[in-house]
């Protein structure tokens, strides 16, 4: 694990910023989905109103998190850097972000055209970021920090399964569009963008973050070294069984699969129950959360395999994708977004030609980090994201009874957190206005700027 961070490192804020922004936005638009298409949600894993759903989450909310957080975290924590971030970063953003809606609006209406222009734009995306993604890699091979030899190895494995889930996925974008009987390729499209990009993503940036900004002692070296290599070689497995006549092993090579993220999840969440620090922060609460739901995938596994059902399918994939995976997210957010607000704002304090007097005057005033998300903010919405989550598989089981429930409960969850990240937004910018109004050196230092910043924003 690399003890200490390069945060002068830090792509400019807009480079991961709008990436992170997508989250509420998607977030509310798959609870409108949710109360709009109703039990027709729910109905089979292959509905529109189910696939358009599961792509708001696995597009828009975590694809948009995931790449932000990757372009952010790969330079500050292993100093490898993305070439051109600040230019190439809104195309990429653009694409999927337009390539999600037409996805979407594809999966609802199922029309070709809409399938293939969100092919166009979605292969854009991806193919946009695993190039810089290799590039980054393969320039600053050299130049990366040596305790950063675990989560380099991780995002290495977990590109290369997004490479594959994308092609998987125009493949099967394809075969929508003009009728193409691919179904049998679905599952090995879930299984690498699940089980191998964002699961294994996920696991890697967990190996830094976790210690760092969790305070919790560092993971078994044995697991930080192998874990995100023996599920990739699962994966391999599963997917070489899968193309043999009959499928024969497969439920013992899922079952392997589940065994070792529940290995990685009773790990973290072990770590994040004994912390240092014994006052749970919102970011812990989402983090104990989304293992404890991770830790259900294997009964949910045992379940589907025993005995297959609709409801035993969908509690599976909902356990990983809003259980697991979306409140890792939402939890990684209250802790990212903050600093990366307070760390923007020192350094438009740093400014050369400031007057040194005045900005140390206003650095001792500015709003500090929990100033940005306030706790009790950030933990109400956390219950409500729990509720939303524990009534949603609820409605896989019974969907004429909870599925409005499930929405209204998703509902309240996306707004409470895009109102958080909006607060926190205005106060960054009161903040950045206050800095502007400092006079240079030589003038006349009668300006208290500072006392425009508005901390309960």
């Amino acid at each position: 694990m690399q003890r200490a961070l390069g945060y002068d490192n830090s792509p400019a804020l807009p480079v991961p910023l709008r990436f992170f922004l997508n989250v509420p936005l998607f977030a509310l638009l798959a609870a409108a989905l949710i109360l709009w298409a109703g039990p027709a949600a729910l109905a089979s894993r292959w509905a529109p109103a189910t696939l358009a759903l599961t792509h708001l989450f696995t597009l828009g909310i975590l694809g948009s998190a995931m790449l932000g957080a990757t372009m952010q975290i790969l330079p500050v924590a292993c100093n490898v850097h993305f070439p051109q971030a600040e230019r190439l970063a809104p195309w990429i953003w653009g694409s999927l972000t337009l390539g999600t809606f037409t996805l979407v609006l594809g999966f609802l209406e199922m029309r070709a055209s809409l399938f293939d222009a969100a092919s166009l734009l979605l292969a854009a995306a991806f193919a946009g970021f695993i190039g810089l993604a290799a590039a980054g890699l393969w320039q600053g091979r050299q130049l990366a920090y040596p305790g950063a030899r675990e989560i380099l190895r991780a995002i290495r494995i977990a590109l290369l399964a997004l490479a594959l889930t994308v092609a998987l996925g125009l493949t099967l974008a394809a075969a929508l569009a003009h009728g193409l009987p691919l179904t049998g390729l679905a599952s090995l499209h879930v299984l690498w963008g699940l089980g191998g990009w964002a699961g294994i993503l996920l696991i890697g940036i967990s190996f830094q973050l976790i210690p760092i900004f969790q305070v919790t002692e560092i993971y078994p070296r044995a697991l930080t070294r192998w874990l995100a290599i023996a599920i990739l070689s699962m994966a391999i497995a599963w997917t070489l069984l899968a193309s043999l006549p009959g499928a024969p092993a497969t439920g013992i090579a899922g079952l392997a699969l589940a065994a070792a993220y529940g290995l990685y999840a009773a790990t973290t969440f072990h770590l994040l129950w004994t912390r240092k620090r014994p006052k749970a922060e919102p970011t812990t609460l989402f983090w104990r959360f989304a293992m404890l739901c991770l830790l259900g995938c294997m009964p949910a596994w045992l379940w589907l395999v025993a005995r297959p059902s609709q409801a035993a399918a969908l509690v599976l994939g909902s356990l990983i994708i809003a259980g697991t995976l979306y409140s890792a997210v939402n939890g990684m957010l209250y802790k990212i977004l903050p600093f990366l607000l307070w760390k923007h704002a020192q350094d438009a304090l740093a400014t050369p030609g400031r007057d040194l007097a005045l900005a140390r005057a206003t650095l001792r005033t500015m709003p500090k980090i929990d100033a940005y998300l306030p706790e009790a903010r950030a933990n109400g919405q956390f219950i409500a994201h729990a509720l939303a989550v524990l009534t949603w598989l609820g409605a896989c089981v019974a969907p004429a009874r909870l599925i409005y429930a499930a929405g209204l409960l998703f509902l309240i969850s996306s707004l409470w957190l895009a109102v958080n990240l909006a607060r926190a937004l205005r106060l960054y910018r009161q903040t950045l206005r206050a800095i502007a109004a400092l006079p240079p050196t030589g003038a006349p230092a009668g300006v208290r700027a500072h006392s425009n910043v508005d901390k309960s924003a």
